[in-house]
């Protein structure tokens, strides 16, 4: 669908651990033992030697890998896989490329043409190229009169697949390039009532917005949400999964499977702090009598597209990138990845995510009588979002008959919890602190539309597209780079297998495995439970099968590579689905 589909096709070596996968491979109908699922503990290796200290940080890093994550209960590692210590270099420090007759930023060394200096945009982040102005050419169309468009520091960042969180900024959207381009609000005329002077007024200052140089397109689009849905699960694990599916759709990859060609294949962890902090919330209600539901819509409110060449990366990136030494360095170049993400956007939409998770307590349900429609008819049903039926609602929102009246009308906590409702997670991102936070505890019409309205000023990146991180050096205003997006190429392969999930496992009867830092632990379904889900109520269920990590890639011969993956990890079992994607993967060298 993108570039993004081209990254993934460089994963090393990783194979499962061959003590399990024996055993798994001789089960046939019967539960695996527990004896099965021994302790493997966490390994890390030694310290590597301290680089050189880096004369514009005074600076110097050591790295160490992860060689083995802990897996069954095994002893964890402590500590970080990097570390840094002050030092004084001898060497001066040395920015950017000396710039010539250009203007040179003094603290990033960033280059700027003569044009931007004095011209009233801080295009230098210390603000040095508008030091010591005796005449500001300011132009007549002033743009520094407009807001940055919404949202705009957020398409900056970059992207990290595995832990599916942002990173720090690649592109700088504070930067201008001496444009004074707008972006038209067509709800400038919304009437505003001012009520300190008591009348009513129309948004003139939000009538046109400034666009950033990196932006090649952003449109404001009519205020709409998707219908709202509703998913039920039995268990956290299948919950989870679909959590992260979700994200990964919206970023534009597929999870986990995928022939060669196809967009990116790798097993997500939970490293994110979102997810982790689900993850944790969730553990608490690892009993078989909780069931959870999802309520979920998305809100967009505009489309962006970024540039595609000639992109001016954040100064802070740009600095990172100088200091990168030319010889590869994995740690170094890790790093580097740890920080500003494993890809960068190159478009998507804005806007903000409504969801909640809801802890069912399902004897409770049956002692009221109450199904999971009716929760979520009561739940979010007077906040105005279109559903898939609609015999019981009334023009205000509100729900009549007897389904919310059973335990009041589902507007605040307490009446969910007198509904069987043990528990509810607030997942909502994007608009205003102050409207998202009033959705916990006031999930109202006028919160919601209120909500909805601040997203417009104060969006997330909900959907996106991206490319590698590597890639951004091709389309940078930048000299040549090569030897650097090489090194940054192979550092992302051995990084994106470092901390991948296929290295736990195997997690067997539809465990789903997780890698959370350097441990790694098996979600298991209702019913399953064990270090590696192995023990079972019911034997002889359908077990589906897991693939393993990639393995290295070949030699060249006739000008094209290959690598491989085995699914057994664990193998499907007693008819289990076997795993989707290709067994082999090619690539031109």
């Amino acid at each position: 669908m993108f570039a993004a589909a081209f990254f993934i096709l460089s994963l090393m070596t990783c194979q499962p651990g061959v003590t399990i996968q024996e055993k798994a491979n001789r089960r046939v109908s019967r539960a695996v033992p527990s004896s099965s699922a021994s302790a493997v503990s966490c390994q890390l290796s030694n310290w590597s030697e301290w680089t050189d200290c880096f004369p514009c940080q005074d600076k110097k890093y050591r790295y160490r890998s992860l060689l083995q994550p802990s897996k069954f209960g095994g002893t964890i590692c402590s500590g970080d896989v990097w570390d840094q210590a002050s030092c004084h270099s001898p060497t001066a420090c040395l920015r950017q490329a000396q710039c010539g007759q250009d203007f040179q930023c003094k603290e990033t060394g960033r280059c700027l043409k003569r044009h931007l200096v004095c011209n009233g945009d801080k295009d230098c982040l210390d603000g040095s190229d508008e030091d010591d102005c005796e005449d500001v050419r300011v132009p007549e169309d002033d743009c520094s009169l407009y807001e940055p468009i919404p949202g705009s520091e957020n398409a900056a960042l970059g992207y990290n697949i595995l832990t599916q969180e942002e990173t720090q900024s690649v592109y700088d959207a504070r930067y201008y390039g001496g444009q004074c381009e707008t972006v038209y609000n067509g709800e400038w005329r919304e009437l505003r009532y001012d009520p300190a002077c008591e009348r009513l007024y129309y948004g003139e200052d939000e009538k046109y917005f400034r666009k950033p140089y990196n932006f090649l397109k952003y449109h404001f689009e009519a205020l709409a949400d998707t219908r709202l849905s509703s998913e039920l699960y039995d268990d956290a694990r299948g919950l989870l999964s679909k959590v992260k599916n979700d994200k990964s759709v919206s970023a534009g990859v597929t999870v986990g499977v995928g022939p060669a060609g196809s967009p990116v294949t790798v097993a997500v962890g939970v490293s994110g702090s979102r997810d982790s902090s689900l993850l944790n919330e969730l553990n608490k209600y690892n009993e078989k009598k909780y069931n959870f539901m999802r309520i979920f819509t998305k809100v967009q409110t505009a489309h962006f597209k970024m540039r595609r060449d000639k992109i001016v990366l954040d100064e802070g990136m740009l600095q990172s990138l100088m200091e990168l030494p030319e010889q590869y360095n994995y740690g170094m170049y890790a790093k580097f990845i740890n920080d500003y993400g494993t890809h960068y956007i190159t478009s998507g939409s804005m806007g903000g995510v409504y969801e909640y998770i809801l802890v069912l307590d399902r004897e409770k349900m049956e002692s009221l009588g109450i199904t999971s429609r009716d929760i979520k008819s009561c739940f979010g049903g007077f906040v105005g979002i279109e559903y898939e039926y609609s015999e019981s609602m009334t023009i205000g929102g509100k729900l009549s008959g007897e389904r919310c009246k059973k335990s009041g009308g589902g507007d605040t906590k307490s009446d969910m919890l007198a509904m069987a409702v043990v528990d509810i997670i607030s997942r909502v991102r994007g608009g205003s602190s102050g409207w998202g936070g009033g959705l916990t505890q006031n999930r109202s019409t006028i919160t919601y539309r209120s909500w909805g309205r601040s997203l417009k000023y104060n969006p997330v990146v909900i959907d996106f597209e991206m490319q590698p991180i590597h890639e951004v050096l091709r389309h940078t205003t930048l000299g040549p780079l090569e030897t650097k997006r090489q090194n940054l190429h192979q550092a992302l392969d051995q990084y994106l297998m470092e901390f991948n999930a296929c290295r736990c496992g195997p997690c067997f009867n539809n465990g789903e495995p997780i890698l959370e830092g350097t441990s790694c632990r098996c979600q298991c379904p209702l019913g399953r439970k064990g270090f590696a889900c192995e023990q079972m109520e019911q034997e002889g269920a359908k077990a589906d099968g897991r693939w393993s990590c990639w393995s290295s890639w070949s030699a060249c011969r006739a000008g094209t590579q290959e690598r491989r993956r085995e699914c057994n990890n664990p193998a499907p079992q007693n008819g289990g689905a076997s795993c989707p994607g290709w067994k082999v993967q090619t690539r031109a060298c």
